[in-house]
């Protein structure tokens, strides 16, 4: 289960449970609207408990279709969660931003 709230302050998305297969299509619904229209976006990833590939692919995604017209800006996230990205190489994104 993954439960997803829209935050204005920072513009972005507060996630709080599992990103998998069985709910990545909810987070991809609510990401969309937002990269689509460019700029910063910030995901805050305090409550986030498991992260997927299916999930890392959905960064992706956005990542490259921002490219040029804003950064991903991930927040507070958990040291497993910061590992897959260390794994998966997002390093290489200009415009990723991992805080801590």
């Amino acid at each position: 289960m993954l439960e997803i709230a829209t935050t204005d302050d920072p513009r972005g998305l507060r996630l709080t449970g599992e990103i998998d297969l069985a709910t990545v299509d909810d987070l991809t619904a609510a990401l969309e609207p937002l990269v689509r229209a460019g700029g910063d976006i910030t995901l805050d990833l305090a409550g986030v408990r498991f992260l997927g590939s299916s999930g890392v692919q959905v960064l992706i995604r956005a990542l490259d279709t921002l490219d040029g017209r804003g950064r991903l800006l991930l927040a507070r996230p958990g040291s497993s969660v910061r590992r897959i990205f260390e794994v998966m190489g997002l390093s290489r994104f200009e415009n990723l931003e991992v805080g801590a």
